[in-house]
């Protein structure tokens, strides 16, 4: 066993199969990882751990926790380099100027992190390691990016030994499991058109493991520590008609517990969902955005008609397969009445469980960049006070009050049609305040108990993740 150890600290209590999988890769060249989730005892914990790496995940938003989780290591008086990885290290490097963080990963972290343990291990020069910025008193060493991994069938299992601390993980109902890496789609909104520029033309956006390495992992968690359900969280599950045919004839057999998915409407046909209701799929994932066609491929680039989101939902029905939609209240220039289209849509195609943020303008996206040229955004705009997906207080649009009303009303009014016309008037009428608000909590509740589909551990477990979630 090698000396150096790495601890990993994350803020939300699930699994983050980034940090799981960099903890696997360096299991299996001998070194000691722990994973914690940021609690009373962490820190006295991490302590006695003795770990001379901590790592951090860090979604954009995340900023503020990471920088008050080093806070508090430094209080608890633990000394060690501090690696900071993820979406926002990747996207935002300057992140590396803040004093309190030594290194940032971009891209992906497997062998970045491996080498940069191994050369502390064996007191080499870790400055030339690839996808790793450093800063070393002020000075920044920038580092180019590594070839992402072409075969992710080469890596370990991510690691979940940290359920044996984490009971409360380990009973958790849903499971969660990534079959590939990668998006081909360029939405304004997301980053992957900054990814793709970053690694260039020529790089395999798209990888996927085989059917049968993901149908081992699966059986392996499922004979260690039990499933109950399994939510796959890859953006695109369903893009390769092959792949699924080859998982569905042996998931049935081999695994037998429902699963949900993450897809695109456009990419969705008959003999896919028929795959999928075959081998136990209870619930499909997709994004409407906005009814509003034109914005949705103008503005957000999503390349999605009306049409194909009327078929996916009518196919998903007809082999009774209950679908969540995701929605965006807040776009630029958007009315009450593209938000209330947005609504009525839900209502039209019957959605199981509509979900719906206001949106999120993270600095980086394209979405950004035109809606602070078009003198939407707050001057006053701090890209380190996004967090919430359901609050929205920089965009400058007249009517940004009566938006946020109707984000209040969104999940149950697009559930009850009969609520809309009292919805309206409200939202009109009356500013944002308290009650409004716990509508909203209240009916975001009633999501997610039924997304944990009623039995008592998934409803207790449900609850438990609600009220962690609108605490971050």
């Amino acid at each position: 066993m090698r000396k150096i150890k790495i601890a990993f600290i994350q803020k939300i209590p699930e699994d983050n199969i980034g940090i799981l999988q960099i903890s696997s890769v360096l299991i299996n060249h001998g070194f000691s990882t722990r994973v914690w989730i940021e609690g009373r005892k962490t820190y006295n914990e991490v302590k006695s751990f003795s770990a001379d790496i901590i790592g951090y995940p860090c979604y954009t938003g995340d900023q503020k926790w990471i920088f008050s989780s080093i806070k508090k290591l430094k209080a608890a008086g633990i000394d060690a380099k501090v690696i900071v990885g993820g979406p926002h290290a990747t996207f935002f490097p300057e992140l590396i100027h803040n004093e309190s963080i030594d290194v940032i990963c971009r891209g992906e972290g497997e062998y970045a992190l491996l080498d940069y343990a191994i050369a502390l291990e064996e007191n080499k020069d870790p400055y030339g390691i690839k996808n790793l910025y450093f800063n070393i008193n002020g000075e920044i060493i920038e580092n180019e990016l590594r070839p992402l991994v072409t075969d992710l069938n080469t890596l370990p299992f991510p690691d979940r030994s940290y359920y044996n601390r984490y009971r409360f993980l380990a009973r958790n109902p849903y499971k969660i499991f990534i079959t590939g890496r990668g998006c081909p789609f360029k939405c304004t909104f997301c980053f992957n058109h900054a990814l793709h520029e970053l690694y260039g033309k020529t790089a395999k956006y798209i990888r996927r493991r085989s059917a049968i390495n993901v149908i081992e992992e699966v059986q392996e968690v499922k004979h260690r520590w039990g499933i109950d359900e399994i939510r796959f969280s890859d953006d695109h599950f369903a893009l390769s008609t092959q792949w699924l045919k080859e998982f569905a004839s042996s998931y049935k057999k081999d695994i037998d517990r429902p699963y949900t998915i993450n897809t695109r409407v456009d990419v969705l046909d008959e003999e896919k969902i028929s795959y999928l209701k075959d081998s136990g799929c209870r619930l499909v994932c997709f994004g409407i955005e906005t009814g509003r066609e034109d914005i949705r491929n103008n503005v957000l680039k999503k390349s999605i008609k009306d049409e194909q989101i009327f078929k996916a939902a009518e196919l998903l029905k007809k082999y009774k397969i209950k679908f969540l939609t995701s929605n965006i209240i807040g776009l630029p220039n958007e009315t009450s009445k593209d938000a209330w289209q947005t609504i009525e849509m839900n209502q039209r195609i019957g959605t199981n469980l509509p979900w719906f943020s206001m949106m999120q303008y993270y600095p980086g996206t394209q979405i950004f960049k035109e809606a602070q040229e078009a003198g939407l955004i707050a001057g006053n705009f701090n890209g380190d006070e996004l967090g919430s997906y359901f609050k929205n207080d920089y965009l400058q649009q007249n009517n940004i009050d009566e938006l946020k009303n109707i984000h209040s009303f969104s999940i149950i009014t697009s559930r009850y049609k009969f609520f809309e016309p009292l919805a309206k008037l409200l939202s009109k009428k009356c500013k944002p305040n308290f009650l409004f608000r716990y509508i909203f909590l209240f009916s975001y509740l009633i999501l997610t108990i039924k997304r944990a589909n009623f039995k008592m551990m998934r409803l207790l477990w449900g609850v438990k993740y609600y009220l962690n979630k609108l605490s971050t």
